[in-house]
C-alpha cells in the first residue's frame, strides 16, 4: 500500500518543483544572455537563415532557388543560390540589399569600390568619356556582351597570371578576392562569409591579426590589410566615414601574383599590373626622375612651400581627409580619420595608393579614374589631381 504525502510534504514538493523552474528559467536567461553577447562580438560573420544563400536541392515547387540577380538556374558549387554577382550584383535601386553590398546597382550613391553598372549601361549609370572597354574590370560574370575587346590580358603583367579577357573574374586565381591560389571562383572564395572579421571593423581594429586568412582580409582581398567601414561608404560617407587602407612607405616590392606587397591595397594591384609597380627595370623606377608613371605607396611630401602640403585645402597639418582622392596610412587608425597629414606614415599620415585615383570594380570615367581626367576641364566639375596637386589648378 502507497502512503499518500502529508500537506507538508506536498508543500515542500511544491517548493522544489518552483525552484527547479526558477533555476531553469534563470539558467535560460543565462544562455539567451550569452548568445546574444556572442552574437554582437561576432556580428561581422553574415547572419540569417542558411536558405538565405543555400539550397539542399535546388527547387522550391518545381522551380531554381537562385538569387535574385542569378542567372544561371544551374545548380552551384557548396550548395550555393549564386554566384558572386548573383548576390552582389542584383541591379536593384538598392546600393544595399538586406545588408549585402551590391556593385552592380542603379542608385545614385555608389558604394566605395565603384559599381559594374557603368560597364553594362544599367539603369541611368551612363559613362563619361569612356566606353565598356575602359570603364571598369570586365569580368565574365557580366556575360559575353560586355567582354572588354582591346586588352586582353593585365597591362603590365610582370607576373604573366594568365588572366585574360576570357577568364578575369571576381574571385579565385583568375580575380581579386579570395584566395588566389585556388582555382574557381566559389572555391576561391570559400568560407570567408562565415568568418568573424571583427579585427577588421572600426572600434576594434587590429592590424597584426589581419590578412591571414581571406576572412581576416580587408574585403576579403586575401593579404590586404584596412578598417571596413560597415556601410561600404554607401550612406553618408564624409571625411569621419570612409574606409581606411593599409599602405606602405617606399613601394610594393616584395609581393607577387598572389601575395600583395606590404598588405597594401596598392600591393594587390601590383599582382596584376606589377610593370606599374616594381623596381628599376620597370615603368619609371620606383624613385625614378622625371617621374614616368605616377608614384605608388609613398609619403606625400610635406616639404615647405610645395603644393602637397596643402593636400586637399588644409595648412599642412590639419589637412581634412578628401574622399575624391583618399589616403592610405602607415598604421592603421581605429577609427576613420578625418585628417591627412602630408609627411606622415602613421595612423594620420597620407600616403599615396592606386585607389587615391582609380576605383576597385567600374567607374564613369575613362580607365576607372575616380573623376573626369581626360574630359577635364571641357567638361567641367572638379579635378581630383587638384587635391594633391593643389597649385595646378
Amino acid at each position: 500500500m502507497i502512503k499518500k504525502p502529508d500537506g507538508i510534504t506536498d508543500r515542500r514538493n511544491g517548493l522544489r518543483n518552483r525552484s527547479r523552474l526558477m533555476l531553469f528559467v534563470f539558467s535560460s536567461l543565462l544562455l539567451a544572455l550569452g548568445s546574444l553577447l556572442l552574437a554582437q562580438s561576432s556580428e561581422a560573420k553574415v547572419s540569417g537563415n542558411c536558405s538565405d544563400c543555400h539550397t539542399m536541392h535546388n527547387s522550391q515547387n518545381g522551380q531554381p532557388m537562385q538569387l535574385p540577380g542569378e542567372t544561371d538556374t544551374s545548380p552551384k558549387a557548396f550548395l550555393l543560390r549564386g554566384t558572386c554577382l548573383g548576390c552582389h550584383g542584383q541591379g536593384t535601386s538598392g546600393n544595399i540589399v538586406n545588408s549585402i553590398p551590391q556593385v552592380l546597382h542603379t542608385n545614385s550613391t555608389d558604394l566605395a569600390g565603384g559599381n559594374f553598372a557603368y560597364i553594362t549601361g544599367t539603369g541611368s549609370k551612363s559613362r563619361t568619356g569612356s566606353d565598356q572597354n575602359t570603364a571598369g574590370h570586365n569580368v565574365v560574370d557580366l556575360g559575353s556582351s560586355f567582354k572588354d575587346t582591346v586588352l586582353h590580358s593585365p597591362p603590365g603583367d610582370q607576373y604573366l597570371t594568365g588572366i585574360t579577357n576570357d577568364n578575369l573574374t571576381c574571385a579565385g586565381i583568375y580575380g581579386c578576392h579570395g584566395d588566389r591560389t585556388v582555382t574557381g571562383e566559389l572555391p576561391g572564395i570559400k568560407g570567408a562569409h562565415h568568418a568573424d572579421d571583427v579585427v577588421l571593423k572600426f572600434g576594434s581594429i587590429s592590424e597584426g591579426s589581419q590578412g591571414g586568412t581571406i576572412g581576416l582580409s580587408y574585403r576579403f582581398l586575401k593579404g590586404v590589410k584596412g578598417g571596413e567601414d560597415a556601410d561600404w561608404q554607401g550612406v553618408n560617407p564624409s571625411a569621419t566615414v570612409h574606409n581606411e587602407y593599409k599602405g606602405v612607405d617606399p613601394g610594393v616590392e616584395g609581393g607577387d601574383d598572389h601575395t600583395p606587397g606590404g598588405g597594401t591595397i596598392s600591393g594587390l594591384c601590383s599582382e596584376c599590373h606589377g610593370h606599374f609597380h616594381g623596381g628599376s627595370a620597370d615603368i619609371g623606377g620606383p624613385t625614378g626622375t622625371p617621374w614616368l608613371r605616377h608614384p605608388t605607396d609613398i609619403v606625400l611630401p610635406d616639404t615647405t612651400g610645395t603644393e602637397y602640403l596643402l593636400y586637399n585645402g588644409g595648412t599642412g597639418s590639419n589637412n581634412p581627409y578628401s574622399l575624391t582622392a583618399p589616403v592610405a596610412r602607415g598604421s592603421l587608425p581605429g577609427s576613420p580619420g578625418a585628417v591627412a597629414k602630408p609627411g606622415s606614415s602613421g595612423p594620420d599620415g597620407a600616403i599615396i595608393m592606386c585607389l587615391s585615383c582609380h576605383r576597385a570594380h567600374a567607374s564613369p570615367y575613362f580607365k576607372i579614374m575616380r573623376w573626369d581626367y581626360k574630359g577635364w576641364p571641357a567638361s567641367g566639375g572638379s579635378n581630383g589631381c587638384n587635391v594633391c596637386h593643389t597649385s595646378k589648378i
